[in-house]
């Protein structure tokens, strides 16, 4: 069988010489069995199929892309319309954002963490650095405390989505109902150690100095002396009332040792857990005043058990490294 002496070959062409290879033939044998050039044969055994491209021609070019990419690393803040503009492209923010998408760099909500200064950064790392080979013991006799306020509407703490047809926001099932000012609200003092929750307080008009130190004489110190091992630590954040020359009296007198705290570190503090569990629970309850919004805080804090306690206490640790590993930056706790 005699073949053309061009250098390319049909699909029957390329499935004999491959055969013939594959059965142990050397190129001069395929040669003089069916007539072809050495080169038809080295281009039928490196042939492949290619795929078949589909869809429209791409609107940039890997040099652009490149060039959004690292703005956008550079630039983590700036929106689409932002770089189509420092770019000077032509293309749309639409394409922009996929090209973003296809780096893996899709525009997603900021989370919220405390401004942190260098002092604060500072402090945070000398905080990690001292406790991170504390035994876990020795966290297990610290007693956690805080304020937090609990509002009636949009108590669940992150974005909440609906998933709608086109054209439906303002239909009843698909929008999520305000009050003006978020409603009725409450703010609470509570405390927890690894041992489980401890008292609750609901606070009464503003907090101050005073009436902190009425909660620690009345509330705090008749639970720790009854629920706390023999020597255990209080802990607080630097809130200017708990750290006044009162409160310090007060601490004094009562023979009560502090935790030295770095400043703007909710993530430090795993009451902050505890909060968000609180926050869920209220969201689920649906409470329709303040008497309803403080039962239901009451019931979900008392419903927290000693296991939950004991697990963010244990996690101490892990909060540590997580600050050293960030720099003292803020952390996913």
């Amino acid at each position: 069988m005699k073949m053309g002496r061009s250098r390319h070959c049909s699909e029957d062409e390329r499935f004999l010489i491959k055969k013939l290879i594959k059965e142990g033939k050397t190129y001069k044998e395929v040669q003089k069995i069916i007539g072809c050039s050495a080169k038809m044969i080295s281009n039928a055994l490196k042939w492949e199929q290619k795929t078949e491209k589909r869809g429209r021609k791409r609107k940039t070019t890997p040099r652009m892309d490149r060039r959004i990419a690292k703005l956008a690393k550079t630039q983590p803040m700036m929106g689409s319309k932002r770089i189509k503009q420092d770019l000077q492209l032509t293309v749309s923010t639409v394409t922009i954002r996929r090209r973003l998408t296809e780096v893996n760099l899709p525009a997603r909500s900021p989370r919220k963490v405390p401004l942190l200064r260098k002092r604060h950064v500072q402090k945070r790392l000398q905080f990690a650095k001292e406790h991170i080979d504390w035994p876990e013991k020795k966290w297990h006799n610290i007693l956690w405390t805080d304020e937090s306020k609990i509002v009636l509407f949009g108590s669940k703490g992150h974005r909440q989505y609906v998933r709608r047809p086109a054209n439906t926001e303002f239909k009843p099932q698909y929008s999520l109902k305000t009050i003006k000012h978020g409603g009725a609200s409450i703010m609470i003092w509570g405390c927890f150690s690894y041992y489980g929750v401890g008292p609750i307080h609901r606070i009464q008009g503003i907090m101050d100095q005073f009436q902190y130190i009425r909660i620690l004489e009345e509330v705090m110190l008749p639970y720790a002396e009854e629920e706390m091992p023999l020597r255990w630590t209080f802990q607080q954040d630097n809130d200017p009332k708990h750290t006044s020359k009162r409160a310090k009296a007060w601490f004094q007198m009562n023979k009560i040792q502090l935790m030295e705290w770095p400043a703007q570190s909710p993530d430090l503090n795993p009451i902050e857990n505890l909060w968000a569990d609180i926050k869920s629970a209220v969201h689920e309850a649906k409470p329709r005043n303040a008497e309803e919004l403080w039962n239901t805080v009451q019931l979900s804090w008392a419903a927290i058990p000693v296991e939950r306690c004991q697990k963010l206490v244990d996690s101490m640790h892990h909060r540590c490294v997580a600050v050293i590993g960030n720099r003292g930056f803020a952390t996913k706790y």
